[in-house]
This record gives C-alpha cells, sequence and structure tokens, in this order.
C-alpha cells in the first residue's frame, strides 16, 4: 500500500503535468493573446431609437428611425442599424431616406448613410420618384445630402442616371455632378 504522502505527491505530478502543458507556467504568453485580440468595446446602446431635429422656427427638422443605436467611445460615433429618416419639405410633402447602415458621429453635423440608399419622393400631386446611391452623406443642420458614387434616379417610366450628387431637401433640389444620362418617356 501506498502511503498518503506516496499518493499526495502522484496526484501533484499528475495535476501540474497539465498546467504546465496549458501554459499556466509562462504568464507572458498568455498576457499578450489577451492585449492582441481586444475587442472594440459598445459603451450605450439604445433600442428602437426616434431623434427628432427641430428646426431654429420650432419646425420638424428631421426624425431618424433605428432598431438599433450602438455608441463606440473609440470611434466616437454610433452605429446605426437600418436607419430611416424622414425629412419634411413642404405642408404636403415629406422625404423618406433609408439605409442598410448609419454612422452617426458625436458632432451630430452629419450621418454617413451606406448600403441600399433609397430616397423616396412622394409628392401629393404627380409620380412618386426614388433615388438610389450605395453611399450619401446626409448634412441635417443645413438641409443638404451629397455623394460622389453613382446615383440613379426613377420616376414613373423615366430614368437618369449621374456620378456624384447634391441634394437641397429646403429648396426642393438635386444637382447630378457629372456623367449624366437620361432615359424619358413621352405620354
Amino acid at each position: 500500500m501506498l502511503s498518503q504522502r506516496q499518493r499526495l505527491l502522484i496526484a501533484a505530478t499528475l495535476v501540474a503535468a497539465p498546467l504546465f502543458w496549458w501554459g499556466l507556467g509562462s504568464p507572458e504568453d498568455s498576457d499578450s493573446q489577451v492585449s492582441s485580440t481586444s475587442v472594440e468595446q459598445v459603451d450605450f446602446f439604445i433600442r428602437s431609437a426616434e431623434i427628432t431635429r427641430w428646426k431654429n422656427d420650432g419646425n420638424v427638422g428631421q426624425i431618424l428611425t433605428t432598431p438599433l443605436m450602438q455608441h463606440y467611445p473609440d470611434r466616437a460615433a454610433m452605429i446605426l442599424e437600418t436607419p430611416l429618416t424622414r425629412v419634411p419639405a413642404a405642408a404636403d410633402r415629406e422625404y423618406l431616406l433609408s439605409a442598410d447602415e448609419g454612422t452617426l458621429p458625436d458632432s451630430q453635423e452629419q450621418i454617413l448613410l451606406a448600403g441600399n440608399v433609397q430616397l423616396h419622393d412622394n409628392p401629393a400631386t404627380g409620380l412618386p420618384g426614388l433615388v438610389t446611391t450605395d453611399q450619401l452623406t446626409l448634412y441635417p443642420p443645413r438641409d443638404y445630402a451629397h455623394t460622389d458614387q453613382p446615383v440613379l434616379i426613377k420616376r414613373g417610366q423615366d430614368t437618369t442616371s449621374a456620378i456624384g450628387m447634391d441634394l437641397y431637401f429646403d429648396q426642393q433640389r438635386i444637382d447630378l455632378l457629372s456623367d449624366v444620362k437620361g432615359e424619358y418617356h413621352v405620354q
């Protein structure tokens, strides 16, 4: 029979071998692995967010809704999931602007929209219009939006394509920047 001291020595040997194999004997290696795989942190999030921007005259400037808004302090920005922005243009008109994702910097001077960006124009009279692009920067305080990406505008059967666009919501005006091509159907 083995004495209690011999059993304790055998158990310690059996436990020590796997510990050294797992690297618990060298803490420098495990510390370097933890720091090299650091993950960007979210300091807060908001579900079902609705943000209303008011103009100086007290009228609604824009209403931004998103199912999920996450703030990343290292980026100094909020990441928006499928944002939808309603922009009132006149008493009878409202633009709807949607995208797959958005970025709202802490300065809140602009909103960067990316992925399947769509601007819906549904006037009280006339045909509805749709403007699509891959990326758009919205400047809420200036009622202005800009892109350097390809743009496609559809209204009924008519289409216009261009590279780059400046959009002035308050003036209800679109300036196409280059390579403008159109196809129009007479009715």
